[in-house]
């Protein structure tokens, strides 16, 4: 045997080699690591989405309240229904938002 042999020989022999702990423990680390981002997105899409759905919950009426018969609605308790269920969309909003990021 020539000496690239032998390296290639010594390269790939199949000797018995004691587990790298600091390799699994980095494996580990990024797996809890990606684990944990995955949740943050989970709850990042869960909470744009709920703010979209409180969004149309306080456009859709104040759109009522801009359309052309809402000139009629100035002298009835309607404006006030309406901007009642505005704010009542609004606090509810603001009760379940959570303000920390978390």
């Amino acid at each position: 045997m020539d000496e690239p042999e032998v390296i290639l020989a010594a390269l790939f022999c199949d000797t018995p080699r004691p587990p790298d702990a600091q390799f699994v423990a980095q494996v580990d680390a990024l797996v809890q690591l990606d684990q944990a981002f995955a949740l943050r997105r989970r709850r990042a899409w869960r909470r744009f989405a709920s703010d979209i759905v409180v969004a149309g919950a306080m456009a859709l009426p104040a759109l009522g309240l801009s359309l052309g018969s809402a000139a009629g609605l100035i002298g009835t308790d309607h404006v006030a229904l309406i901007a009642c269920a505005i704010m009542i969309a609004l606090a509810g909003w603001a009760a379940t938002n959570r303000w920390a990021s978390v």
